[in-house]
């Protein structure tokens, strides 16, 4: 079943018959009870944390989601529609110029009546999303159809206004500039989609920077395992210092991988927020509708698309020095170190004395981590 939209800050349902909706900057819909309710006019959108001033930026009504609304009222909730008259009958239709639901009985009767029987009704069985679209009128001139655009003041006006007080400006046919903006507005949704799908590959690079930085850090622990073997007496202490040391720069790296992982999926879930409302406004909205969302849909295409995420993530390099062995008896407290994600041992720092260890720690001396980022952030 297709979800109902929700507002951003209740998270209630919006239903036909409840507060309309209202579009926020991020795209994001809020509902009229808290607009009316925002306190000091700030609302916070709880989906993408952004702060919206109210009074600074008015929203406007979603026309888009409440076309969203009713489709899906009519496709899993058709019960609710009841007939305008009062007869407690279950519409089946919906009479566009009168703005009645009508029943089966009234239908008919709808259908008889001289002033009425040209009215052209949408039943309910019959709607789609293409055909929730109702050509919009006039105000000042009803019932003149608003067939023309006019650029300069970005509007939709009819015969009438076109040849008053917009004579002199620069006008279009209303369909052809619909057209392009729905054009542009479906190239915005493919720029997000595209940006989404290069954070998901980011995302599963990450994945697998985590996996190979705990197979690392097991093979480590495995090596230095082996290298206390044959000094366990004089060495027990300092292997547990290595270890602990290990399992710090271990714990550190996945919690660098972690922050850039939690950073990347926000990002990527913005982008999608963004690419389905695109999908969305591109099924319900009428030509009218783009026109008005282009403006909002573009600043918001060009908020997330400011930066890219790498192809992949780097892996850090590791390894276990082992040299000065020779002097590891006179040595003890300072003999071996985990070297730091990032950096690169030389094949000086990982040489082994093999006076001191058996084949099976040679195999074991060093393992390399690819290079990630420094990221201070401590894992939860």
């Amino acid at each position: 079943m297709d979800a109902f939209p929700k507002c951003t800050v209740c998270q209630q349902q919006f239903t036909l018959k409840g507060p309309a909706p209202y579009l926020l900057p991020c795209l994001h819909a809020v509902c009229e009870t808290c607009v009316t309710s925002a306190a000091g006019g700030v609302i916070l959108c709880s989906t993408c944390q952004r702060e919206v001033n109210l009074i600074d930026t008015p929203p406007k009504k979603d026309v888009v989601r409440r076309k969203e609304v009713y489709y899906l009222t009519v496709k899993h909730r058709p019960t609710e529609f009841l007939c305008s008259n009062d007869d407690g009958n279950q519409a089946v239709c919906w009479c566009p110029e009168c703005e009645e639901f009508l029943c089966e009985y009234c239908q008919n009767l709808h259908n008889r009546f001289k002033a009425t029987r040209i009215h052209v009704v949408e039943t309910f069985t019959d709607t789609t999303p293409g055909s929730i679209h109702t050509k919009p009128v006039c105000k000042l001139h009803s019932p003149y159809p608003l067939e023309y655009f006019d650029k300069n003041c970005n509007i939709l006006i009819c015969a009438k206004c076109r040849l008053g007080e917009h004579a002199e400006h620069d006008v279009g046919d209303a369909d052809v500039a619909a057209g392009a903006a729905k054009e542009r507005i479906e190239q915005h949704g493919k720029n997000v989609t595209a940006h989404h799908a290069s954070h998901q590959a980011y995302l599963k690079s990450i994945s697998k920077a985590v996996n190979d930085t705990k197979k690392t850090s097991s093979n480590l622990k495995e090596t230095i395992h082996h290298t206390f073997h044959s000094l366990r007496t004089q060495l027990d202490q300092r292997e547990k210092e290595l270890i602990i040391d290990l399992e710090n720069q271990t714990k550190q790296e996945l919690s660098n991988l972690h922050t850039e992982q939690v950073t990347s999926e926000g990002e990527s879930q913005r982008c999608k927020w963004t690419s389905d409302y695109i999908k969305t406004v591109l099924r319900y909205a009428s030509n009218s509708d783009f026109l008005t969302l282009e403006s909002s849909i573009q600043d918001t295409t060009k908020t997330y698309l400011t930066s890219v995420p790498p192809d992949t993530h780097r892996t850090p390099a590791a390894a276990f020095n082992t040299r000065r062995l020779d002097k590891l008896k006179s040595e003890i407290s300072k003999f071996g170190c985990i070297s730091g994600y990032g950096s690169v041992p030389s094949d000086k720092d990982t040489q082994t004395d093999d006076s001191h260890v058996t084949d099976a720690e040679r195999t074991h001396e060093h393992v390399e981590f690819l290079e990630v980022p420094y990221d201070p952030t401590p894992l939860k």
